[in-house]
């Protein structure tokens, strides 16, 4: 097994949406090269992550250069993987996490998930380029986002594949580099293409696809009947909960230790063709505070839903206070 780190100047990337769900937040830009699609019958051959620190980055590459090098691999992606409190990918709920997830398995390795900031999922969800671009293949958004000229690879994730092949035949330092290569630019291109959220509904976005508040990660977000719902994991200091409604804490919210689990309901109500509930008496007036200035918070209460119109913005900074009160 070969690591191979390189640095280089990058700009920065500075968003107040990004600030708004992760800031203060540690992050790597998280590709993997396989040798097919299924985990079942294929292996990782290659981890590559992008780190940030300034206007500095760093790529670190960990290659599988013998036959026998998956575990070794796999056991310094995850020892990476550990040390950020998310990552950025592009298809990687679908494809890299779950891959790496069930390698990790077959070789007995523990795995928990970081959080995935999937860029083609906010892409191909909440925007509306997928009706004016041709694919939302990675390279085909680095062309619409004029990053094509940033590549000095020439190959797809397919074409790698069989590199490899060749690779393992001939330890060719040329082939080599071209794997590397293309590796190398999908995680930079990738990081350069976070402007993109701009173009997309993130909001929404983020209240389907949850997000990290405090020392919990939120998986799933709805509004049942009146009133608001929200499930996912205690990432730090699991413990077990249960607290029913009252008038301090008007709210249910269940607690597991074992499966690392969270529920949490308030109810809401319902008046003119709106949904809300009342942020105040759940926050408390400090907390409260926090999401007075949005528009759909008014005096104390959280309107969650106007008519047809779900205020994703409104209900994401809510349940990021609320959790974030909870892990102080």
């Amino acid at each position: 097994m070969k690591t191979i780190k390189d640095t280089l100047k990058i700009q920065p990337f500075a968003s107040r949406l990004m600030d708004q769900y992760f800031g203060g937040r540690s992050f790597a830009v998280f590709d993997i090269e396989t040798t097919g699609l299924s985990p079942v019958y294929c292996k990782v051959i290659l981890s590559g992550f992008l780190l940030i620190n300034g206007d500095e980055a760093q790529v670190i590459q960990i290659f599988a250069d013998q036959p026998d090098d998956e575990k070794k691999l796999l056991e310094e992606t995850l020892r990476v993987l550990s040390g950020v409190d998310y990552v950025i990918t592009y298809n990687g709920r679908h494809f890299d996490i779950p891959f790496v997830e069930k390698r990790a398995k077959k070789h007995g390795l523990p795995f928990r998930a970081p959080y995935d900031l999937d860029l083609y999922q906010i892409v191909s969800g909440h925007s509306p380029l997928k009706e004016v671009l041709p694919s939302l293949k990675q390279k085909s958004l680095e062309v619409f986002m004029g990053l094509s000229d940033g590549r000095d690879d020439g190959i797809s994730g397919g074409e790698s594949v069989a590199l490899y092949e060749r690779y393992m035949a001939s330890h060719s330092f040329d082939l080599e580099r071209k794997i590397l290569l293309h590796n190398h630019d999908d995680v930079i291109q990738l990081y350069r293409l976070l402007p993109i959220i701009t173009r997309t509904d993130f909001h929404r976005a983020m209240f389907r696809q949850g997000f990290p508040a405090g020392r919990f990660c939120i998986t799933k977000i709805q509004l049942s009947g009146r009133d608001l719902h929200a499930e996912g994991i205690q990432v730090k200091d699991p413990a077990d909960f249960i607290s029913f409604p009252t008038d301090a804490a008007p709210y249910t919210l269940i607690m597991n230790q074992a499966s690392r689990t969270f529920e949490l309901q308030i109810p809401g109500q319902a008046e003119a063709g709106a949904l809300y509930l009342d942020a105040l008496s759940v926050l408390g007036e400090d907390a409260a505070e926090k999401i007075a200035k949005y528009p759909s918070v008014v005096n104390g209460y959280l309107i969650t839903q106007d008519h047809k119109t779900i205020n994703y913005m409104e209900i994401n900074a809510f349940l990021k206070v609320f959790l974030e009160k909870l892990s102080c």
